[in-house]
């Protein structure tokens, strides 16, 4: 069943609301910008259609229109088994909500899903692939008989800090233990994002922030770990760019959105590295 979700753009402060409708077989997740008029509105969420974009995944088609911080729809979609949809947004980036998964997931689960007359497809990965970033961040794949994800996070802010984690996916677990980990920053970057046109909308109800050590949001954290668990929702988002389940170990070291997609370029362009 279609169902809609509303909220504000974490980063143009825009009322956002998305349609996500039921799709044919083979459509794959495609989003398409209803506020754009005498363009092609329509976008395919592939890593081959990624752009450049600061704290958020971007898709755009070939005319340039795009939508923005698609990442944590993606992991949901993904986590769900979902691979064809429809997603219809009046603005140009989604809805950020409660900064988690959490509602994406709730949704999907109450609209029930149907299983389509077409094989899936998956992604087995042959051997290791890398890229390096700044900082001595540092990204890599390799094979494995499901999907896993090790992440290492290091922040200066004691609040976040060293967080490492190995996970290893099913749905249940994602349901459970990764859905509803919120995106967070250090309220020391909140200022330079707002001057670099950032943030618009962030607030304490959709993203954690610390500062000095100290949680400033009510309730704190929804798990003790909860920054580097919102980093596997992130990376899962991610690599469904590849329009397809991976059979793969993903291990970072400072992990983000351009790093992951730089590796899921370098690894598409690589065919002797998957099948």
């Amino acid at each position: 069943n279609s169902f809609s979700l509303s909220g504000i753009g974490v980063h143009t402060g825009r009322a956002i609301s998305a349609r996500i409708e039921p799709a044919e077989a083979n459509n794959g997740i495609c989003f398409w910008r209803e506020d754009v008029q005498g363009q092609n509105k329509k976008i395919h969420a592939n890593v081959s259609n990624t752009a450049r974009a600061m704290l958020c995944t971007r898709v755009e088609n070939n005319e340039g229109i795009g939508i923005n911080t698609i990442e944590h729809f993606m992991s949901a979609f993904f986590a769900m088994g979902i691979d064809n949809l429809n997603i219809y947004v009046d603005g140009p980036e989604m809805p950020i909500l409660d900064g988690s998964a959490g509602p994406i997931i709730e949704a999907l689960l109450k609209a029930g899903q149907t299983q389509q007359k077409f094989a899936a497809r998956f992604l087995q990965i042959l051997k290791e692939i890398k890229v390096t970033g700044e900082n001595g961040a540092w990204a890599r794949i390799l094979p494995s008989t499901g999907l896993q994800i090790c992440l290492d996070i290091d922040f200066p802010d004691p609040g976040i800090g060293r967080q490492k984690i190995d996970y290893s996916f099913s749905t249940s677990s994602y349901i459970e233990t990764i859905s509803t980990a919120r995106t967070f920053c250090m309220l020391r970057d909140v200022q330079n994002m707002k001057h670099a046109g950032l943030a618009k909308g962030g607030t304490l109800e959709n993203a954690v922030v610390v500062d000095n050590g100290r949680v400033l949001n009510k309730g704190g954290l929804r798990m003790q770990d909860e920054c580097v668990r919102h980093k596997v929702l992130d990376c899962i988002g991610d690599l469904f760019l590849t329009c397809m389940p991976i059979f793969g170990k993903f291990e970072a070291f400072k992990p983000g959105h351009s790093l992951t997609l730089e590796l899921l370029r370098t690894l598409m362009d690589d065919k002797s590295s998957y099948i």
